[in-house]
């Protein structure tokens, strides 16, 4: 499931594997993306109509756009929305003629408010029907035009008022390694994650040995013998590991008991190794990821008292040291919007 969220919102448009893509042209990538994206609801004609007027009206490479965006119910059944920009949390429908229906509108208003609720995102409607004498009827063209255009007005203010904090897209998926290779740091304020553990082990220049269930939560940090990398997961079987509300501290203990629980507190307290913090957790669409919520050392005293592992956080950033790529110049990456 990790890698299905990554499969429909990029790879499934982009014919260049991880390691040809990051040697491709950004500029290439995403006209590539860019075209794939409207041949993808070539058969959709009014949706294809609406988001091709958005992208040329709003004129940005740098936001992201994502069509029939997979999004998981509370009933086990999915979902698709036809318009999604990550960057802003933002979910443009399309409404044609069917939605004028008054049990079709019940289960518009039902699925919207399910939206809302899994992933904290606001949805906006572009209607193009309207009801005249009782009848549904298609709206004019310019009726259309001036929903879309009010929309793109909307996003550009979005974009304003978020400043630094708005993440471009560079032409590449905005969380994998490529990403966090140009831009040489974690934050906990910027909402960095990575999906796999693999993808973390990348970014780090080195490997994971094993998979599946044997896979370790986490590893030593190469050429760094006081750092490692950790991914605890917060659903583990064996392991508990919760993290505090403020995010300032999580403890960890094997759950089985003693004395493998003993032993692991005195091992950890003994190595005290700083543990960059990847945290595995359920996205907003029902995915795993695993997000960056800081560096952590141990508490020795307190985790030799509680007969857990008690780890406090020291530092909201960790900067990379791996030779990161300088960022790629690149003339929209400056560019402001004025409207």
């Amino acid at each position: 499931m990790e890698d299905k969220f990554y499969i429909l919102s990029t790879d499934m448009l982009s014919p260049y594997k991880p390691k040809q893509r990051e040697k491709k042209n950004l500029s290439c990538f995403k006209l590539d993306y860019m075209i794939r994206l409207f041949h993808s609801i070539r058969n959709k004609p009014f949706e294809s109509y609406v988001i091709q007027r958005i992208w040329h009206r709003l004129d940005d490479e740098r936001v992201f756009f994502v069509t029939q965006q997979y999004f998981l119910r509370s009933n086990s059944s999915y979902a698709l929305v036809d318009l999604y920009l990550p960057q802003l949390n933002l979910m443009i429908e399309v409404d044609e003629g069917y939605h004028g229906k008054l049990e079709q509108q019940k289960r518009d208003t039902i699925r919207s408010q399910e939206i809302r609720k899994i992933t904290d995102a606001e949805i906006i409607r572009i209607t193009l029907w309207k009801e005249v004498d009782g009848e549904r009827t298609c709206r004019p063209l310019w009726d259309v035009n001036s929903q879309i255009d009010k929309l793109v007005v909307e996003i550009k203010c979005r974009i304003n008022e978020m400043g630094c904090a708005f993440r471009p897209w560079m032409g590449v998926d905005m969380f994998s390694p490529v990403y966090y290779k140009f831009k040489g740091y974690f934050s906990v304020y910027e909402n960095d994650y990575v999906r796999t553990i693999n993808e973390a082990a990348d970014i780090f220049g080195t490997k994971v040995k094993n998979r599946g269930f044997l896979r370790p939560g986490g590893f030593d940090v190469p050429g760094k013998t006081d750092e490692m990398v950790w991914c605890p997961n917060v659903n583990s079987r064996d392991w508990s590991n919760e993290i505090s509300p403020d995010g300032q501290t999580i403890r960890e203990h094997y759950k089985k008991g003693d004395p493998k629980r003993a032993d692991h507190v005195k091992q950890c307290v003994q190595q005290n190794k700083k543990r960059i913090t990847f945290m595995k957790m359920k996205d907003a669409l029902g995915y795993n990821y695993y997000k960056f919520v800081g560096v952590f050392v141990i508490d020795p005293e307190q985790s030799l008292k509680e007969n857990k592992c008690v780890w406090r956080i020291v530092d909201d950033m960790y900067i990379l040291d791996i030779g990161n790529i300088p960022m790629p110049k690149h003339p929209c990456w400056d560019k402001r919007i004025f409207y």
